[in-house]
């Protein structure tokens, strides 16, 4: 399992929605990245289907299936039941010809398989091994059972898969086949490692449909050839195990659950000791193998899907007509105890981590699940265990952000102006409201910021779309010299105009200006006296004159400079 379910790290957006979808949250939050836990993971591949940055990757083996089929191997397809669903064939033959034209030696329907284990499973019914029967043929609802609930893992069925079943048939008929199962799950390529010996490697329909592509393949809508139904080709959709099952007399009830939270009620159920005497059919995907996270159908119909499989099905609901496939193998299996073990932290440390997202009292835990977890106490065990940041809580984000914005606002020595749209004031703080010989914000929020100031500024960037940034302006109404930065928030339709009262620095600068205008006029008048001395004595002084100009013209002129 290690490698079947994988991260690109550089698609991940920290959107938490994996972990949302995740049945069993078997996904860690840490260093910015959603990383999937192998030991925990039920290979759903819910967050495969749900991440909108497609930052989950199957492990894709099509270079494996080509190998085998370069290297001269006699490589076998078995189907699984819902390709009918999947690809707009008419058939198993039509199928077949296809896959011929890859290399494929042959193409068998996983629904013999099926045939094999539901009589089996007729077997167990008659011979009431079990108070209860639950189906194996999903490997993620017995996966969940390993991992979560192992109480319940002796009413499994212990009984091998269809895919598992339909690999043995092809390798009694043909030993040195190389069997490839074609079906709808993430979850088979993790059974094959676990049950080694049976298949030789596992595509999805993802992958298939890959491969179509790169030869350039484009399959035309055939209508599906409803001629020789099979009952066990009922298999792939919600009810199908028991649909093509013959139940007439039986003392067991029947019922079919599918989607892993509706399994996971039944478990439970189970677990407390209820429903003694039923065959529970069960199906990680919500309308089962036609609705697979490696299907067409999460992004098309369902309801055409199961369509299909009825249509290719067909059979007289009373005889049933189906494969005459016999059992010349053992189909039991050992199913093993997996289970996944989370420390429970203390109830103080639970108060403890709520109080760091700034839940202190019962009613600050909102439970809004945004983090991917139902509840906060939920989300603090994660975090406890690792596997969850304090972070991950947006109403703890939106307030502190909102903490940090108001305190910003608050502290700020600067005038801010908040307008929307049409320029009425929104928010303002204490230094505008000092600025503006304001008493109280309120005495102003929602009228026309004309009523302070000019909004020729603020009009403008609405226009435009442009910020101002450090505009030196005066405001004659306030006898006021400001720095105005105006920037506009699209996003919120709103304008943020920031005041930066520089009326004190330019008083100061325009005294200097003064006092350096009279010291180049005192210079001025140095000069043209020290011009008249030296012309009575200039017999004596010859050549220092000049110089003595040029250096008090230099004096004058560094003071100018000053200026510029």
């Amino acid at each position: 399992m290690n490698d079947v379910l994988s991260l690109k790290k550089a698609n991940c957006k920290n959107c938490h929605k994996c972990i949302r979808s995740c049945p069993v949250k078997s996904i860690r939050f840490s260093d910015n990245q959603a990383k999937i836990i192998p030991e925990e993971c039920i290979l759903c591949g819910r967050c495969v289907v749900v991440c909108p940055q497609n930052a989950k990757r199957v492990r894709n083996d099509l270079t494996e299936v080509i190998g085998a089929i370069g290297s001269g191997k006699r490589v076998i397809a078995a189907l699984a039941p819902a390709f009918i669903s999947e690809f707009p064939v008419s058939g198993i033959e039509e199928m077949e010809e296809l896959l011929k034209k890859f290399g494929f030696f042959a193409a068998r329907e996983v629904a013999q398989g099926a045939y094999i284990v539901k009589s089996d499973y007729e077997r167990m019914i008659r011979e009431k091994t079990q108070d209860v029967i639950i189906s194996s043929c999903c490997h993620t609802v017995v996966t969940l059972i390993q991992k979560y609930y192992p109480a319940v893992i002796p009413y499994i069925a212990p009984i091998i898969s269809p895919m598992m079943a339909c690999a043995r048939q092809i390798k009694q008929e043909y030993p040195d086949a190389y069997v490839v199962f074609i079906g709808p799950c993430i979850s088979k390529k993790d059974e094959m490692e676990k049950l080694p010996g049976y298949v030789d490697c596992v595509l999805t329909f993802d992958e298939l449909w890959q491969w179509f592509e790169k030869r350039g393949i484009v399959l035309q809508k055939q209508e599906v050839d409803a001629q020789g139904g099979r009952a066990s080709r009922f298999f792939p959709r919600t009810g199908g195990i028991i649909a093509c099952m013959h139940t007439e007399e039986s003392t067991y009830k029947y019922i079919a659950v599918d989607g892993v939270e509706n399994c996971v009620q039944a478990i439970k159920e189970i677990e407390r000791g209820g429903l003694k005497g039923y065959f529970v059919e069960m199906s990680a995907c919500e309308g089962s193998c036609i609705n697979g996270p490696s299907t067409r159908a999460y992004r098309d119909n369902i309801l055409t899907s199961r369509a299909r499989v009825d249509e290719y099905a067909q059979p007289d609901m009373h005889q049933k007509p189906d494969f005459d496939a016999a059992c010349e193998f053992g189909l039991s299996r050992h199913i093993a105890n997996e289970f996944v073990h989370e420390p429970e932290p203390p109830e103080a440390t639970i108060i403890e981590i709520l109080a760091r997202m700034g839940k202190t009292r019962p009613e600050h835990e909102l439970n809004c699940g945004s983090c991917g977890y139902p509840t906060c106490r939920e989300k603090a065990k994660a975090v406890y265990n690792g596997k969850a940041d304090i972070t991950m809580c947006l109403p703890y984000l939106l307030e502190n952000a909102e903490s940090f914005s108001n305190n910003v606002f608050a502290v700020s020595p600067n005038a801010i102006l908040v307008l929307d749209e049409q320029l009425r004031i929104q928010r303002m703080n204490m230094p505008a409201c000092h600025m503006f010989g304001i008493a109280r914000s309120q005495e102003v929020i929602g009228t026309s910021v004309i009523d302070l100031i000019d909004p020729t500024e603020f009009q403008s960037v609405l226009d435009t779309g442009n910020d101002i940034i450090d505009k030196k302006i005066y405001i004659p109404e306030y006898d006021l010299y400001v720095e105005l930065s105006v920037v506009l928030d699209a996003e919120h339709h709103s304008l943020f105009g920031i005041f930066k009262d520089i009326t004190a620095e330019h008083n100061r600068r325009e005294k200097y200006i003064e006092k350096r205008a009279k010291t180049i006029d005192i210079t001025d008048k140095v000069i043209e006296k020290q011009m008249r001395i030296v012309q009575e004595i200039a017999s004596l002084l010859g050549e220092t004159t000049a110089e003595t100009k040029i250096a008090l013209s230099q004096i004058k002129n560094i003071v100018r400079s000053e200026d510029e």
